[in-house]
């Protein structure tokens, strides 16, 4: 095939080749989905297989929502990875284990629903007094559910949380 194409090229050539795999660098772009979705209606056989260093459970939800049918680290040897394009080939599908860990534990949200939707009010750079008057709280309230939620995602601020929490998909 080809390497570090635009997308609109990787398309025509994957529809043009008809590849049983396509190897796609999921760090060096933003949204997979959309990459595969211009030709998984033409090409449905081919499956796609992402490389990536971010193994979160976020990562892996974009990926099985893209209709991608592996996700490998990009730290694999050599061997590794031509024996698992191979499995995924056939038909199989292969999940980084530390991906799908990283999953599993996402399956334990700490937040509740409250610090779940002031966190994800964050996530939009909402000011404390704009997510207060959003979700109907005082702004104290707000601050206190944010300290909660850093606390429980360990980070140092709310940035820090917002990332935290999306990437273990709590948000």
């Amino acid at each position: 095939m080809g390497e570090s194409e635009p997308d609109h090229q990787l398309t025509d050539r994957v529809v043009t080749r008809r590849p049983h795999v396509v190897l796609v660098d999921l760090d060096a772009i933003e949204d997979p989905a959309v990459l595969t979705g211009r030709w998984h209606a033409r090409l449905p056989e081919c499956a796609v297989v992402v490389l990536t260093s971010r193994r979160t459970a976020r990562v892996l939800r974009r990926a099985l929502g893209a209709r991608v049918r592996g996700i490998i680290a990009k730290d694999v040897a050599p061997q590794e990875l031509l024996g698992q394009l191979r499995l995924v080939a056939e038909g199989q599908r292969m999940i980084d284990p530390v991906t799908a860990l990283a999953a599993l534990d996402a399956a334990v949200n700490p937040l509740n629903e409250r610090e779940r939707e002031v966190t994800a009010a964050a996530a939009r750079g909402l000011s404390t007094k704009e997510i207060a008057a959003h979700l109907h709280l005082a702004p104290g309230t707000v601050r206190n559910h944010l300290s909660v939620v850093l606390r429980k995602t360990g980070a140092r601020n709310r940035w820090e949380a917002v990332l935290r929490a999306q990437d273990a998909g709590w948000i």
